[in-house]
């Protein structure tokens, strides 16, 4: 056997064992989820086996929550949504 050949079966058998790893720990974090449930949740299950590692971010993106009241800065402070104020006086004087 080459030293091309054994490289060659390392890197995959390196790439196996993480996608396993990987793919495990949150194929059993998700199933104690309980946000998802019934056939929506197979699915999910299913489908972080045939593309984890796109599919895992996708759900971790999905049941992230936002930040909490006490940690946003400036509550009280007003934003307004346009940085123009005359869309503000024209939205405010419609009548319908």
């Amino acid at each position: 056997m080459t030293k091309e050949f054994i490289l060659r079966y390392l890197i995959i058998c390196i790439a196996v064992i993480f996608y396993f790893m990987t793919t495990f720990r949150y194929f059993f974090a998700f199933r104690k989820n309980v946000i998802f449930t019934g056939k929506i949740k197979i699915f999910h299950l299913i489908m972080i086996w045939v593309i984890p590692f796109i599919w895992i971010f996708i759900l971790k993106s999905l049941t992230k929550f936002g930040p909490a009241s006490y940690e946003i800065e400036n509550k009280t402070s007003y934003k307004p949504f346009s940085d123009n104020d005359t869309d503000a006086i024209n939205a405010s004087n419609m009548e319908f």
